[in-house]
């Protein structure tokens, strides 16, 4: 297990679906009985303007506000937001992955100004990024890549541009990844996730209506980044 899998970087503009791109390539990948781990966390928009976002663990479906442009008591502020407890909770036990590796894939959304900060996941990034690890998909705004990836010193990682990316060819990349992981640990268990549940059909209409993103475009670029560059 001394080996670190790739790590996928689903990038774009503020506003431009990232998390859409995400949850339609998950919508595929699940079908193939993944055992996933990881958060996701669609946003929530009030008066035209981002007002807080929900957490889901998708290991296990369960949801948690994360955080809100309301204060309340318990809560962290970072930013204009106020992180919830319950919320940061969740997350971090998602992002804590079993002593023996048996994830075939783990999922951040996002890494952002707050990790970069040393809050939020910060020390879960430091934990996963020093550790072997299966593949990775992070969501990473356009203006914070370079960044990111300093800060967690990742080694080509496979950057995935929203504006020009095909969403079938980009989990045809991670697919080929997670298989890639599991003939390294062949013990690793093949178990159905439960994210596919969390939406209604109807919710999953609203969440990916307008993503425009193309199935049929080139959709990963390699980049190599080593000490010093």
């Amino acid at each position: 297990m001394s080996k670190k899998a790739p790590v996928f970087i689903i990038t774009g503009e503020q506003g431009q679906c990232k998390t859409t791109f995400l949850y339609q390539m998950l919508g595929l990948l699940t079908g193939l009985h993944l055992d996933l781990r990881g958060v996701i966390t669609p946003g929530h928009v009030r008066d035209g303007r981002r007002s807080g976002f929900t957490l889901v663990d998708l290991a296990t479906g369960r949801h948690e506000l994360l955080c809100s442009i309301d204060p309340s008591p318990g809560c962290e502020p970072h930013g204009r937001f106020f992180f919830r407890p319950e919320g940061l909770a969740l997350g971090r036990r998602a992002l804590s992955l079993p002593e023996t590796v048996t994830t075939d894939l783990l999922v951040i959304d996002e890494v952002g100004r707050f990790e970069l900060q040393g809050t939020v996941w910060a020390e879960d990034l430091d934990r996963l990024s020093e550790l072997p690890h299966p593949p990775m998909i992070w969501t990473v705004r356009r203006r914070l890549l370079d960044t990111v990836i300093d800060r967690w010193s990742l080694r080509d990682p496979i950057v995935v541009n929203v504006g020009a990316a095909g969403v079938l060819s980009a989990a045809g990349e991670v697919m080929d990844a997670v298989w890639e992981w599991r003939e390294m640990h062949p013990a690793s268990p093949v178990s159905s996730a439960p994210f596919a549940n969390f939406h209604t059909a109807a919710e999953m209409s609203l969440l990916t209506e307008g993503a425009g993103v193309s199935a049929g475009l080139p959709s990963v670029s390699r980049r190599r980044y080593v000490a010093g560059d």
